[in-house]
């Protein structure tokens, strides 16, 4: 009867925990209203990602659920200059975290687009284009299931059981006042900032 009682108390204790997790397109679609800073500070961080299950660049299939370490997810698009000025960081970032953390990059592009940044980018970076399935429209984009409706580039940095910990929006790009030396250690400095949550 003991074993019974405690196998019951704790399946509710459990479902009662599921019920109250918020998810991140529940979160974000419900937050339609509200400031940028409050999308993210109110309603995206403390969020959890549902699975999802995307097909790369590479045609390979892609599980959230079978990713057991902390995600860098970032959205991304080929005409954005931010998200070319990040692309050194990026790479630098996986070189030294490899094994540690999983880089997605989500792209607002159709996939022969979507390869001329890849081809750029570290090979351990997976890369995610929208496909004729996936709704992309102005201002926002959902591939795939997963809806981003913030800039480029957006990074989320999601913990291993898959909680959003952190948002880094924007990235620093060469012009006439910063050269690539500075925008690559802005954006470096960045970065490491924003890993700091699963780095500690």
């Amino acid at each position: 009867m003991k074993k019974i009682a405690l196998t019951l108390t704790l399946f509710l204790t459990v479902l009662t925990y599921a019920q109250d997790k918020k998810y991140y397109n529940f979160a974000v679609n419900n937050c339609a209203d509200e400031s940028t800073e409050n999308l993210i500070n109110n309603c995206i961080k403390g969020s959890y990602l549902l699975d999802y299950d995307f097909t790369t660049l590479k045609g390979e299939a892609l599980s959230t659920s079978k990713i057991k370490k902390p995600i860098v997810l970032i959205a991304g698009a080929s005409w954005s200059a931010p998200c070319w000025g990040d692309v050194p960081t990026i790479n630098k970032m996986v070189e030294k975290y490899d094994g540690k953390v999983k880089f997605v990059m989500i792209m607002w592009d159709k996939e022969k687009k979507a390869k001329r940044m890849a081809d750029k980018l570290d090979a351990r970076v997976a890369i995610i284009p929208a496909r004729e399935g996936d709704k992309v429209q102005k201002g926002y984009l959902d591939i795939s299931g997963f809806v981003h409706k913030l800039d480029y580039p957006t990074a989320y940095l999601i913990s291993k059981n898959k909680q959003f910990l952190n948002v880094k929006r924007g990235a620093a790009t060469p012009s006439k006042e910063m050269g690539w030396d500075k925008v690559n250690e802005t954006n470096e400095k960045s970065f490491e900032a924003f890993l700091a949550p699963i780095l500690n």
